[in-house]
């Protein structure tokens, strides 16, 4: 049995194909990710598909996206053993690809329907995203996991012709993660403008990809042309994270309790040459209350009709004490997390994130609260600054795109 580690870079929704030399000893002319041979054994392959993409990038610190389950494929008497990671590259800048002839960024549904090295797409398949990986992630801001649903129906459409099936997924990525209105609304616009077929919810899911990494850069744009600093935030948002980082002012970070994902934001805008404060959740309101800040600025899992936003457990303290300290709340977020109603989701964490003592006492873990929209100065969008009235039209919208949902079960009955 051969051994191979097989690591996809993505990009945008893409991810990088190589194509072997016409000479090569195995598989000439076909494509691949990212490959050699491997010693076997989750350890030893992690480190050679961090190996070859450092080679490739010349970045050492390219994440890690995912890393799945070794899958064996057999040809011609053969068995070959994929061992699969896939890395979120920053660019597609590429340094030293050894042995390849050709290069090429595509849409990972492609892989389907070129002459590939046995086993590609049951290797991607391994690392990519499902309605159950991101019901199960914890790391990563609802826009982030918003793209990776996005990505899960373009994959499913291009394997399935099934509307029903189709339909079934998209429901299963919309209930994995219910408190974030923009998985959901952006779930709901790709099927409800594909009338019904695979192949178009496939081409819709590509181009949705890139409307929506344009639109949270847009937004985080428009943060940053409008605020000054010093800033005040709490927790991780990508969003958040790209805003500050373009406005280069000194940040106060609230570490985010009891995952402590603040941590991630401050040390991503101190890697950049930012000036970062990192305090307690419980010491943010006395530190606002003593110092000068320019606005506080937070991202959000979902806006309300209402104006009302649900983000992370210690939004609202934050905001009751900027007001308390006349500092302006923004909250800065594309346009798809606004809700299409006004149903509020509230999620627990583990108790053992609090708690893990023997004493017999109730613990209260609360993922997400609720800041009421009188304490949000405005919501800074890909189109600027939304007021109550645009929000309230945004959410027309995002009702008008569910209707699928009331099509699919006509059909299906």
């Amino acid at each position: 049995m051969t051994h191979v580690v097989t690591t996809f870079l993505k990009h945008r929704g893409a991810v990088l194909l190589t194509r072997r030399a016409a000479d090569a000893d195995t598989d000439p002319g076909r494509w691949d990710g990212l490959s050699a041979p491997s010693a076997g054994g989750s350890a030893a392959a992690a480190t050679e598909a961090r190996s070859l993409v450092r080679e490739a990038t010349g970045n050492p610190e390219v994440p890690l996206a995912s890393a799945g389950e070794p899958v064996t494929v057999s040809r011609d008497d053969e068995e070959r053993t994929h061992h699969p990671f896939c890395f979120e590259a920053p660019g597609r800048d590429l340094t030293n690809l050894p042995g390849v002839a050709d290069t090429e960024w595509v849409a990972p549904t492609d892989i389907v329907d070129r002459e590939t090295v046995p086993g590609l797409w049951e290797a991607y398949q391994q690392v990519a995203p499902s309605p159950e990986t991101i019901a199960a992630d914890t790391a990563h801001g609802s826009a982030a996991l918003s793209i990776r649903a996005l990505e899960v129906l373009r994959d499913r459409a291009a394997v399935v012709d099934d509307w029903d099936a189709l339909a079934e997924v998209a429901a299963d990525l919309q209930a994995a993660q219910p408190s974030m209105a923009v998985l959901a609304n952006r779930v709901n616009r790709v099927m409800n403008g594909a009338e019904q077929s695979p192949a178009a919810v496939h081409d819709r899911a590509i181009e949705e990809v890139d409307a929506a990494l344009d639109a949270d850069a847009a937004a985080a744009a428009t943060a940053a042309d409008r605020l000054a600093g010093p800033i005040a935030t709490l927790s991780w948002s990508g969003t958040v994270k790209d805003a500050l980082l373009e406005l280069d002012a000194p940040v106060t970070v609230g570490e985010a309790r009891p995952n402590r994902e603040g941590i991630k934001l401050a040390e991503a805008l101190a890697d950049s040459g930012v000036d970062v404060t990192v305090t307690t959740d419980a010491a943010l309101a006395s530190v606002l209350s003593r110092e000068a800040f320019g606005a506080v600025l937070v991202g959000a899992d979902t806006i309300l009709p209402t104006g009302d936003v649900v983000n992370k457990a210690g939004t609202r303290g934050l905001a009751l004490a900027a007001e308390a300290a006349d500092i302006p709340v923004y909250v800065v977020t594309a346009r798809d997390k606004v809700s299409k109603d006004d149903t509020f989701h509230p999620e627990a964490g583990p108790a053992t994130e609090v708690y893990d003592g023997e004493a017999e006492l109730q613990v209260a873990n609360p993922q997400f609260d609720l800041t009421p929209g009188d304490l949000i100065e405005g919501v800074l969008t890909e189109d600027g600054l939304l007021d109550q009235r645009g929000i309230e039209l945004v959410a027309a919208q995002h009702r008008s795109n569910a209707e699928w949902h009331t099509a699919a079960s006509t059909t299906s009955h």
